[in-house]
């Protein structure tokens, strides 16, 4: 026996809509063509309701199958444009490390700390590189970097050299005349220790 909640509920009136059809279906199977009066129907309409119900149903699954693969394909679409993009684009252009210093000198004697720091980060990069200590890759972000510098020689100088970078880059902070002071210390470190292990 239901209660009169249970009977209010959608799901409840879900379950007697489809008995209430399964029912009716079941009852229009058993009939006669007499008892479905098909005689005033024209002859032609019977294989045309056929068709369009076929015609509905297939479109029914063709909707269905595109909201389930629709997010898939716009995926897939959105990746190959990426990595085409990155193909056509031009390669970046490598500095060396005395180029690199260089860009820093020049931010450093315009009072520009925060670029020459930026620039000297980079050339330690580019000289790890060139020392095949740490290949460079564009793609590594300064926590990477900190984990394969303990493996080197230079890893505390390095460190320095990455937390004031990662300031930088995440704390849109400025640098001071005292801080890039550090980072060129730091870097002269990393460079004569590179000299003596060669």
């Amino acid at each position: 026996m239901s209660t009169a909640a249970e009977k209010t509920s959608w799901r409840w009136q879900l379950d007697r809509l489809l008995q209430q059809v399964g029912e009716w279906i079941e009852v229009k199977l058993r009939s006669d063509d007499r008892d479905l009066n098909l005689d005033i129907l024209p002859p032609w309409l019977g294989p045309l309701l056929v068709r369009l119900m076929w015609l509905i149903l297939a479109g029914v699954v063709i909707w269905i199958g595109y909201q389930i693969i629709y997010p898939y394909w716009q995926r897939w679409i959105e990746r190959n444009a990426r990595s085409k993009l990155l193909q056509d684009r031009p390669p970046e252009k490598v500095y060396t490390v005395a180029e690199l210093l260089a860009q820093s000198q020049q931010f450093q004697q315009v009072g520009d700390y925060t670029q020459a720091s930026r620039w000297l980060y980079l050339a330690m990069l580019q000289r790890l590189n060139d020392a095949n200590l740490i290949p460079h890759q564009s793609s590594r972000t300064d926590r990477e970097y900190l984990q394969l510098l303990r493996t080197v020689p230079v890893a505390n100088m390095g460190e320095v050299l990455v937390a004031i970078h990662e300031q930088l880059h995440f704390g849109d902070r400025t640098i001071s005349s005292a801080d890039f002071d550090r980072c060129q210390q730091a870097y002269r470190q990393i460079e004569s220790q590179l000299i003596i292990d060669s």
